[in-house]
């Protein structure tokens, strides 16, 4: 038998925490879709991120349909490793020419993740994900941001999406009612979209890289 979790997402509120979560549901499956759409990156790195966004979309499709904690895992730990995945691939690029520093970056990263999924398979430390995680993205942002300017690559747009689609979840969360609960609907489809388009530029670029190298 599945833990059920009580969420706190403005759905489970405005079903009293009933299952399923129709609207989450249904369009976290838009996750999924978007790398069969678009194409899986040519770099392993980024090939990588590709993979667990669109397991991220299934897992996140069951985590709000049945409201259990392996769904809820699934989730998240999908979330945290496309993010080490990215990051990951953000150090290379920026430290291409510098092995030794870019190992000991890396070498942070790794731990990390480790310790993410760590804290986030035990329950009562279930309130740190949005803490950490939030930093992971704080820093993952903050190399988009290097790399783009070292190496010429157009971020803002597709960042601006994601932002959006991130501020309307926010707002749904703070100020739950039947309009803003499509908030999170909105998160599910810009996010994603924005954030995989710049997924497509930097592997354009690495993959650019590698062929200047070798």
């Amino acid at each position: 038998m599945e833990t059920e979790v009580i969420h706190n997402f403005c759905e489970s509120r405005l079903n009293h925490n009933q299952p399923p979560e129709y609207f989450n549901s249904f369009t976290s499956l838009f996750i999924t879709i978007i790398p069969l759409i678009y194409g899986f990156p040519k770099s392993n790195i980024f090939y990588n991120v590709a993979c667990m966004l669109a397991f991220n979309g299934c897992a996140s499709f069951y985590y709000h349909y049945r409201l259990t904690w392996i769904g809820k895992q699934s989730d998240e730990i999908s979330m945290i490793l496309a993010t080490y995945y990215g990051l990951w691939g953000l150090l290379k690029m920026y430290y291409f020419n510098k092995k030794d520093t870019l190992n000991w970056y890396n070498g942070w990263n790794s731990m990390f993740m480790v310790c993410s999924i760590v804290f986030n398979t035990l329950l009562r430390f279930d309130y740190l994900f949005p803490l950490l995680f939030g930093l992971y993205i704080f820093v993952t942002l903050y190399y988009i941001r290097k790399v783009a300017i070292k190496h010429g690559i157009v971020y803002r747009k597709y960042l601006l999406v994601s932002f959006i689609g991130a501020s309307c979840w926010i707002i749904s969360e703070v100020n739950c009612n039947e309009i803003t609960v499509y908030g999170h609907v909105i998160w599910h489809l810009l996010f994603p979209l924005g954030f995989y388009q710049l997924v497509l530029r930097y592997d354009e670029k690495i993959t650019e890289l590698r062929q200047i190298i070798y």
